[in-house]
């Protein structure tokens, strides 16, 4: 029986710890496998290994050391994951995308990244446009 698309996926709640970011590709590649979404599956599930450890590095606190991960599609076939922090500040974005690190390989995996403040910290967004149908 082949899976729908209700829109959203789960939503996962991380405790910010090493393993998360693995845990968070886990995830990742089992709700878009379960989904039978048409994209590549793989290098979303290491975009969100990227964003998740890189919440885990920058953007835990001692108050609050929870990583929320949730993914959804915003039109048929694209994909957005969307990773929230408690640090609402995110210096040099630009700059983070060009150096050699976690943010500027999930773009060479295909990512469009962005970045917006919350009332509780910021989130980073990946969004993967749909997979081009073949005729």
């Amino acid at each position: 029986m082949r899976a729908t698309w209700s829109g959203n996926l789960p939503t996962g709640r991380l405790n910010a710890e090493a393993a998360a970011a693995q845990s968070a590709r886990v995830r990742c590649n089992l709700w878009l496998t379960t989904y039978q979404w048409a994209g590549p599956v793989e290098r979303a599930a290491a975009v969100a290994n990227h964003l998740v450890r890189n919440a885990v590095r920058h953007g835990s606190t001692v108050e609050s050391r929870d990583v929320l991960i949730r993914l959804s599609i915003t039109q048929p076939g694209s994909l957005l994951i969307e990773v929230s922090d408690s640090v609402p500040q995110f210096p040099a974005f630009d700059d983070a995308l060009r150096a050699s690190g976690g943010l500027r390989h999930a773009q060479q995996l295909g990512a469009a990244l962005s970045w917006f403040p919350t009332p509780d910290g910021k989130t980073v967004q990946a969004r993967f446009t749909a997979p081009a149908v073949q005729s």
